[in-house]
């Protein structure tokens, strides 16, 4: 006997849809609501064909419709160069003494005026 792999007609057959989202898009269209409505009345605690759901229903439907109102972000990475010379010194400079000793000329400081 054979074991692992791939078997024929194993898993889930394409294009299937789930139990959850046959039975939501079938009260949905007897409701007249698109299926991201239906489970906001879900998830919102409103009576459907004269019941309540229950909080796990409701927890449910939230997950499922999230997608619809708060995609999932995605990651960006973002490479800064820069050059920084940081200065510490136990003693006091003013600026033009900070310029002097390390040999930088005003107009490479716009914002010093």
């Amino acid at each position: 006997m054979s074991r692992g792999g791939r078997r024929t007609g194993a898993g889930r057959p394409k294009g299937a849809v789930s139990k959850l989202a046959t039975e939501a898009v079938a009260k949905a269209k007897a409701t007249g609501d698109l299926p991201h409505e239906f489970l906001l009345k879900i998830v919102r605690g409103e009576p459907i064909d004269g019941t309540s759901p229950s909080i796990e229903q409701r927890i449910h439907a939230a997950i499922a419709v999230a997608p619809y109102f708060a995609p999932k972000l995605a990651n960006i990475e973002q490479k800064i160069e820069s050059n920084v010379r940081a200065v510490v010194s136990s003693k006091p400079m003013t600026t033009e003494q900070w310029m002097l000793k390390y040999n930088v000329a005003r107009e490479k400081l716009p914002h010093l005026g």
